[in-house]
């Protein structure tokens, strides 16, 4: 059976060093291997002797993380100076071993104030293809303990909730499953009659306002649908035998569920690249996005096309 391979870009800061920790102590729990690499930035760097500078530098970064892996017991695949585009080299070595999640700082180089995700890091979770974990410390350090997982019942949220409940069964961590329905921005308060709707007395482009109570009824059919789809999770959490807790809230998406990262300590979200709803849209920014860069803990997002070959028991 194939191992799985982690990618773990390195730049020397604290908050790097930090990542590669934990990605060390998640391969370890996976059997997984890892490569290392530091990127020279070609770019940002032209004079040889810089470039000497920086790349030895680089050596010992990755060598860092390198002795932290071997101490642990982890085979280290590779670990390697590259120079390059940081991006486009990080996304590239991706495809290159085939690695199945990147694991990597929010932020690199110097330390600054708040959560919001670093350059390298937001644009390594638009453009990759492989899993993308965004590392950040919280009160349990590299231990997971509380696992959010997000679902809006698309079949990417179910490979989320699938790899989230792999990893909570290795750390033993307790999982909210969180299924935020935003219904101000669903539900409409008129419709106009279209083509296939005329007749029998309606007539094309004809309003028709619905009253508080219809509107109030639709509020609550989305809550049950909320409810069913947030019950589906913990029922996978049961059969793994992990422990599982049901979060089912109106609002909008991305404010409550920073508001449960706070109020249940929560390490760890597990989200969708896609959805059918508010939950993800990946590429296009929305949601997901705004979650991965804000939240004050790590984020895991799960790509479903690769789910065949992450989710170990």
């Amino acid at each position: 059976m194939t191992r799985f391979q982690f990618l773990v870009p390195v730049d020397g800061s604290e908050n790097s060093l930090n990542a590669g920790k934990h990605a060390v102590e998640l391969a370890a729990k996976y059997g997984a291997e890892i490569s290392i690499i530091f990127v020279v930035d070609s770019h940002r760097y032209i004079l040889p002797e810089i470039l000497t500078i920086i790349h030895s530098a680089g050596e010992e970064y990755v060598g860092q993380i390198q002795k932290i892996a071997q101490d642990s017991g982890v085979t280290v695949k590779s670990a390697k100076v590259l120079t390059g585009i940081p991006v486009e080299t990080i996304v590239n070595e991706a495809k290159a071993i085939d690695a199945n999640i990147i694991v990597l700082a929010s932020k690199g180089g110097v330390e600054s104030k708040g959560p919001s995700v670093g350059v390298v890091a937001n644009r390594v979770l638009r453009e990759s293809h492989s899993h993308v974990l965004i590392v950040r410390s919280t009160k349990s350090k590299e231990h997971y303990k509380n696992i959010l997982i997000s679902t809006d019942g698309s079949k990417d949220a179910e490979y989320a909730a699938h790899y989230g409940m792999s990893i909570a069964k290795r750390y033993n961590a307790k999982v909210y499953a969180c299924n935020i329905v935003d219904s101000r921005n669903k539900i409409l308060e008129r419709h106009i009659t279209t083509v296939d709707e005329t007749g029998k007395g309606r007539v094309l482009g004809e309003t028709i306002h619905f009253s508080e109570a219809i509107i109030e009824r639709m509020r609550e059919h989305m809550l049950k649908d909320a409810e069913n789809i947030a019950e589906g999770v913990r029922n996978i959490a049961d059969k793994k035998g992990v422990t599982a807790e049901t979060i089912v809230r109106d609002g909008n998406t991305a404010s409550e569920i920073l508001k449960i990262v706070k109020t249940k300590d929560i390490d760890l979200i597990v989200l969708g690249s896609h959805g059918r709803g508010s939950i993800s849209k990946m590429l296009v920014g929305s949601v997901s996005e705004k979650i991965a860069s804000t939240a004050r803990c790590s984020v895991l997002v799960v790509r479903g096309s690769r789910i065949e070959r992450v989710v170990s028991e």
